[in-house]
């Protein structure tokens, strides 16, 4: 199941009006399927949310949307990063004034949690259109593949922007902390890929890798997950708000990593029938359209969410706006550079993740899915914007000192090989292709301080050896640098023979001169 996070206060009141819904659940009904669906068929709600463990005995086939309709039937789940688009429609169908009414289009939206539902209904037809992460469209794109769907995923609402984590008793600092402990994880869900990314890009053995891979406790969803922690049957949990605000609170737990410090790792988009799409381009330039113009309206406009999702009934707006910080809006300038160049890559780790977890992905979709045809005709209603930047403040000498004392949450080992006595990469080509990876994470985590650590292979200690390793450990980073990393993220420290991992003289003493890179999560 997606994301469905609540503050404290939102979880009493949504638990206070269960009986009231329950008691309203026929005419809830009658009202949820005459709005899914124009031709009133309803949607399967499905039972498992995103498994797909249960193949279909024959395989199905993508029906087709009406492309003579350019009526656009979304599902969405309940998440605040889809306000926008609420917004925009003011309310389920399209209203006389709205946003999307003035640019002409129709939107008839669906509140459906299951995406095995949903899913199913844009294979059927049914929907042309529905919400995803990359994460979750990684996981579908094997079913698409299957049932012969071809998607495009033209935009993206948001970031996720502190509302997804990892929680850890304290003592649990790092990943290779993880070994051996209980971890729970909503099964099948975007905080389940935030533990396998950090174990697939760690150092651990892929027998250490796989070891905790497989022994991750699975959830039915984040509440149960979150809950378990905090009962003591858990040493780890991968969960959302407001657990990660209840760790933080609670002495003998802590925050090991939630997106404030990555934005890129869940992002939100919406995934169209690519005939849909091909039939009407017009539409859905206008659908993104609607959605940048209604970000103004993110934190100031609260009753057309609270009108259509249930978990926000009865909410007060300064609730919703608490919420809201947990999703970071995009708009044209942010989906240019996402749709370019972060989707594709985001969504080739998160393919590496499913079939680590066992999953079926469709990797060549990459080729196709992220289509930016749909969003250039708004390059020049949008070219005064700027893609949001949030640039670390540039740290001082001493506070670079006390940085490097911090334990780094994700450490990598690189070998490059250098000149003799020198910081001149001896095989530059080889070494970029090495450091590719490296800035692919730095990239990805790109909260995190990066701490590159040089060594070098020699017996004994001297000044010029501490020095050579100081400038091969700023060779690295001004590498990082040249491919856009902000430079008030790096550190750069020289360790001279100081932490050899072999002799000097064995077979092995190639690892002494490796490069080291640490990625730090600084707690505020």
């Amino acid at each position: 199941m997606k994301r469905m996070k609540l503050t404290t206060a939102g979880r009493v009141v949504i638990f206070v009006i269960v009986l009231a819904l329950l008691a309203g659940i026929g005419g809830f009904g009658y009202n949820y399927y005459k709005n899914n669906i124009a031709d009133d068929k309803p949607i399967s709600s499905g039972t498992q949310s995103g498994s797909t463990s249960q193949k279909p005995t024959t395989k199905p086939s993508a029906g087709k949307t009406d492309t003579s309709d350019p009526v656009i039937n979304l599902s969405l789940d309940e998440w605040v990063g889809w306000k926008p688009i609420i917004d925009a429609n003011q309310g389920l169908t399209t209203q006389p004034g709205s946003i999307f009414d003035q640019l002409g289009i129709k939107v008839n939206i669906n509140i459906i949690n299951d995406a095995t539902a949903s899913s199913n209904a844009l294979i059927t037809g049914e929907l042309n259109a529905a919400g995803y992460t990359t994460n979750r469209t990684a996981f579908l794109s094997g079913k698409f593949q299957e049932a012969g769907l071809d998607v495009v995923m033209p935009v993206f609402t948001n970031y996720s922007a502190g509302g997804d984590g990892i929680i850890a008793k304290s003592g649990i600092d790092t990943v290779n902390d993880l070994l051996g402990k209980k971890i729970g994880v909503p099964r099948f869900s975007e905080a389940q890929t935030l533990v396998a990314w950090f174990v697939n890009k760690s150092d651990l053995s892929d027998a250490d890798k796989q070891s905790i891979i497989d022994n991750m406790i699975l959830f039915d969803d984040a509440s149960e997950t979150g809950e378990a922690f905090f009962a003591g049957q858990l040493d780890v949990a991968a969960t959302w708000q407001p657990y990660l605000s209840y760790a933080t609170e609670n002495s003998g737990a802590h925050i090991m990593f939630s997106t404030t410090a990555s934005k890129s790792l869940i992002m939100d988009g919406i995934v169209f029938r690519s005939d849909f799409a091909q039939a009407h381009p017009d539409v859905v330039t206008a659908f993104i359209d609607g959605i940048f113009q209604a970000n103004a309206m993110y934190t100031t406009k609260f009753d057309y969410i609270r009108s259509v999702m249930p978990m926000f009934a009865g909410v007060s707006d300064e609730e919703i706006k608490a919420q809201c910080g947990d999703a970071e809006m995009m708009g044209y300038a942010e989906n240019k550079e996402v749709l370019d160049s972060t989707a594709p890559s985001v969504y080739f780790d998160m393919c590496d993740i499913w079939e680590s977890l066992g999953e079926m992905v469709n990797r060549k979709a990459a080729m196709t899915l992220f289509d930016n045809q749909y969003l250039l005709p708004l390059a020049s209603k949008y070219s005064s914007t700027s893609a949001s930047t949030s640039k670390p403040v540039e740290l001082t000498e001493e506070q670079k000192q006390e940085i490097v004392n911090y334990e780094a949450l994700l450490s990598k080992s690189m070998t490059v090989e250098f000149v003799a006595d020198t910081a001149q990469f001896k095989n530059p080509e080889e070494a970029y292709a090495i450091m590719d990876e490296f800035v692919s994470i730095a990239n990805t985590l790109d909260g995190a301080i990066i701490q590159v650590e040089g060594n070098i292979n020699a017996r004994n200690y001297s000044d010029s050896g501490q020095a050579l390793s100081a400038e091969r450990a700023k060779a690295v980073a001004k590498y990082f640098i040249a491919c856009g990393i902000d430079p008030n993220r790096l550190i750069t420290v020289g360790n001279g023979n100081t932490k050899m991992v072999a002799d000097p003289g064995s077979a092995d003493a190639y690892l002494n001169r490796r490069t080291d890179v640490f990625f730090k999560i600084i707690e505020e």
